[in-house]
């Protein structure tokens, strides 16, 4: 009963900011904060443009990355960088015209520029993230309560990703905003406007891998969202697809104890759990979409049912806490409000997570075969008509896109 009496309250809380999906980012916690810094760095990214090329952003893809981790010993973050503005130079903006947005430290942006060098073009920024900006949001400001061993630069990372980014992409006048990683390598040819294809199928979210999450860092999430659905009487699209039983009553976490231990849980809150007789099978299957390339209609985000579900994880501080980062957060959102239909995976050549020498050899066999195949085609007239980008609907029915053939 206390349980729900604090999620009733955060929701609350939540309703108050409700208004947001229809307005500037205002107050949330630190927002006051964050809108500051909206402003400052939309007169920056705006510098040297005239208001018709500002205008234009409307049909250009928004692609926001966050660096901020420079102190690696095992890899070169900038060179990583580097690799991925040029392979989305040489395999997306050709086709789908873009602006490339990069936020990192305000003493490192002299840097940044000098180490992408003539990569940085017209249609790349590199904008500040401000320290006053870059803190623990207050109801998860015990690291006790903490899953999963992320440290608070990455759990921050996801929350400006829900708090920032999408804000940030709306005011400077797009209306679509892909979501990507610095090691993010989309290594071949994407030979369709992105935007014109969301805008001609309706498109509201695109991904590019789809995998299980661990138990661990979706602790507590679908017991938030149970709690939105009922008290927001909001019948889902395919959430309870991904349920067991495949409906309100498998919206629940499965609790295995051995898999929460795995993320340094103490013993006295396992026990705790232990007693609270929690169901052991089941359940929400927790199938997200990794964070590390996605896209979303910014005009779908900020629909106030839809905001308001973001405001409330965020609110919560769960989010942050148990490591649902955004990615959790927009798998919420995929399957409680995008209709089956309305969602695409995306199956273009990409890699993440590699370095930068692998990631460039991929890219030219990619290269290669796409050279290869188009000889193929080569007098084909029927091909030329072909939209080889869509490949027809996955067994679940959604689309996919796919390299040419």
């Amino acid at each position: 009963m206390t349980m729900f009496l604090i999620i009733f309250l955060l929701h609350l809380l939540s309703l108050h900011h409700r208004s947001e999906a229809q307005a500037d980012l205002r107050r949330v916690g630190q927002d006051d904060v964050l809108q500051q810094w909206l402003h400052k760095t939309r007169k920056l990214a705006q510098e040297g443009l005239d208001e018709e090329e500002i205008a234009s952003n409307r049909d250009k893809l928004a692609i926001t990355v966050l660096v901020t981790d420079f102190d690696r010993r095992d890899r070169d973050r900038l060179t990583i960088l580097r690799t991925c503005l040029q392979l989305c130079m040489r395999n997306l903006f050709n086709v789908t015209p873009s602006k490339f947005y990069v936020f990192t430290f305000e003493g490192q942006i002299a840097d940044v520029k000098a180490r992408l060098g003539e990569l940085m073009q017209p249609n790349v920024a590199v904008l500040p993230v401000f320290n006053s900006t870059w803190k623990v949001p207050l109801l998860a400001s015990d690291p006790s309560s903490w899953h999963s061993h992320h440290s608070s630069n990455y759990r921050i990372m996801g929350d400006l990703r829900l708090g920032f980014m999408p804000h940030f992409a709306r005011q400077m006048g797009h209306r679509y905003m892909m979501q990507l990683d610095d090691d993010s390598y989309i290594l071949g040819p994407i030979s369709v406007n992105l935007v014109q294809l969301f805008d001609r199928q309706g498109y509201l979210l695109g991904a590019r891998n789809i995998q299980r999450d661990p138990l661990l860092v979706t602790w507590g999430l679908p017991e938030l969202a149970k709690f939105f659905l009922i008290t927001q009487k909001i019948v889902p699209e395919t959430l309870f697809e991904y349920c067991d039983p495949p409906n309100i009553e498998g919206l629940y976490s499965e609790y295995k104890r051995t898999k929460l231990q795995e993320g340094l849980i103490p013993r006295d809150q396992l026990d705790r759990l232990d007693k609270l007789e929690l169901r052991n099978r089941g359940g929400w299957n927790r199938t997200i979409m990794f964070g590390n390339c996605l896209m979303y209609s910014l005009d779908w985000f900020f629909k106030p049912e839809v905001y308001h579900f973001v405001q409330l994880c965020r609110t919560s501080g769960s989010s942050f806490a148990y490591r649902w980062n955004e990615q959790g957060v927009l798998a919420m959102l995929w399957q409680i409000f995008v209709p089956r239909d309305k969602f695409v995976t995306f199956k273009f050549e990409y890699a993440h997570r590699i370095n930068e020498t692998l990631a460039l050899q991929l890219a030219a066999k990619a290269a290669a075969k796409d050279t290869r195949r188009k000889g193929r085609r080569q007098g084909n007239i029927y091909a030329e008509h072909y939209e080889g980008e869509i490949r027809g609907r996955q067994p679940g029915g959604q689309a996919e896109i796919q390299n040419c053939r």
